[in-house]
C-alpha cells in the first residue's frame, strides 16, 4: 500500500505589527542577496527585487470634436456610446487612445511566500542547482517542491502575518510501503537537516537586524509527523532540538 509521510515545522518569530508593503519588499532583496527568491508557485520570471524604476502605462479614451480633445474617458465601451450620442448634434466626432508613461523608482514587492534557492532551467517543468546554490538538491519542481537525492521532497514558506513572522517547512516522503520509525527519522530529519538550518541561518540573520527588529531566539516551533491513511503525532523534543541546533552550522 501506498503511503505519504508528511512533516510540517513551523517555527513563528513575533513581533508588534505585521511588516508593511515596504518592508516586504526589503525584506524580499535582502533574502534574494543571500540566495533565497521569495516566489509563489508555478511563477514565471523571477523578480530581481530592490529599489528600482518602473514604468506603468495608463490609457484612456479621448473624445475629439471638429479634431479638439473636449475630454477622455476610461473604457473604450463608454468612449463610443459618447461618440453616438454626440453624433446627433455634431458632425465631426469620433475617440481615439490616448497612452501614457510613467515611470518612478519603487521597491519590487515580493511575489510570492515560498522560499527557493537560486536556480538554472532543466526544461520546461524542472530546475537544477546552480554552482552558487545555498545548498544542493536534485531538481526544483514549478510548484515550489525542492527534490533531494534520497526522494524527499521539501516546500518552504516564510508568512508575513500579523503579530510575526512565519517560517514554514514541509517535507514530504512518498513511499510504496509503511517505513520503520529509523528510516522515517533518517529520511525526513537527519538528510534534510543541514538545509533546514542553513534556510534558518539566512531568514534569521535578516530578521534579527536593526532594519527589522524581530527576536529569533524566543521562538514558538509546532511541529507534527502525519503519514496520510494512518495517524499523525507531534515531533519529539530531540527533533525540535537539533532542527534549531542546525541553524547554528548555517552561519
Amino acid at each position: 500500500m501506498a503511503i505519504e509521510y508528511n512533516r510540517t515545522m513551523k517555527i513563528r518569530y513575533e513581533h508588534d505589527e505585521r511588516l508593511n508593503q515596504k518592508k516586504e519588499a526589503k525584506l524580499a532583496k535582502q533574502l534574494q542577496n543571500k540566495g533565497l527568491n521569495m516566489i509563489d508557485s508555478y511563477w514565471g520570471k523571477v523578480p530581481e527585487y530592490g529599489y528600482t524604476s518602473m514604468t506603468s502605462e495608463t490609457v484612456q479614451h479621448g473624445i475629439y470634436i471638429d479634431g479638439e480633445l473636449i475630454f477622455s474617458v476610461n473604457y473604450s465601451s463608454n468612449a463610443k456610446e459618447i461618440v453616438e450620442g454626440l453624433l446627433n448634434k455634431f458632425d465631426d466626432v469620433n475617440t481615439s487612445r490616448i497612452a501614457s508613461e510613467t515611470t518612478k523608482k519603487e521597491w519590487v514587492a515580493p511575489k510570492g511566500d515560498y522560499l527557493v534557492p537560486i536556480f538554472n532551467k532543466s526544461n520546461h517543468y524542472t530546475y537544477i542547482p546552480t554552482e552558487d546554490s545555498l545548498f544542493d538538491f536534485k531538481q526544483l519542481e514549478r510548484n515550489c517542491q525542492i527534490m533531494l537525492d534520497n526522494g524527499v521532497g521539501i516546500r518552504m514558506e516564510l508568512g508575513n502575518n500579523y503579530g510575526g513572522i512565519e517560517l514554514i517547512f514541509k517535507t514530504y516522503w512518498d513511499c510504496e510501503t509503511v517505513q520503520r520509525k529509523e528510516a522515517i527519522e533518517e529520511n525526513m530529519v537527519n538528510y534534510p537537516l543541514e538545509i533546514i538550518g542553513k534556510v534558518q541561518s539566512v531568514v534569521e540573520r535578516v530578521l534579527k537586524t536593526k532594519q527589522f527588529g524581530y527576536d529569533v531566539e524566543n521562538v514558538e516551533i509546532d511541529c507534527n509527523f502525519k503519514a496520510i491513511t494512518l495517524n499523525e503525532s507531534k515531533c519529539t523534543p530531540d527533533i525540535i532540538r537539533m532542527t534549531r541546533e542546525a541553524r547554528k552550522n548555517g552561519n
